[in-house]
């Protein structure tokens, strides 16, 4: 079964602030190269998101850990699942807002 996916504000933010920095630093060839891979990943989360682990079972938010940099957060929602945080997994998590 294939699911609707829709993004919060913040997860297209993130995912724009991603795609930058790896633009910037790495360059093309491997920004496309993360982008492939995510898509690969949100593929997986849209037919399978119950593969993903709870991380906050209060709030129902699963985590799909796409590299050793970058993990998804996410909800399955009634009729679609929510990609609520790319969260690059180098920061303080504190700095995690979910």
């Amino acid at each position: 079964m294939t699911n609707i996916l829709r993004w919060t504000d913040r997860a297209l933010e993130e995912y724009d602030r991603l795609v930058g920095y790896l633009y910037e630093e790495w360059g093309e060839e491997i920004t496309q190269r993360v982008i492939t891979e995510l898509d690969q990943i949100l593929f997986k989360i849209q037919n399978s998101p119950e593969l993903f682990p709870v991380f906050l079972k209060s709030r129902k938010v699963r985590r799909c850990v796409a590299s050793a940099q970058t993990s998804i957060f996410l909800k399955i929602k009634k009729d679609h699942i929510e990609i609520s945080s790319l969260f690059d997994n180098r920061q303080n998590p504190k700095k995690r807002k979910l």
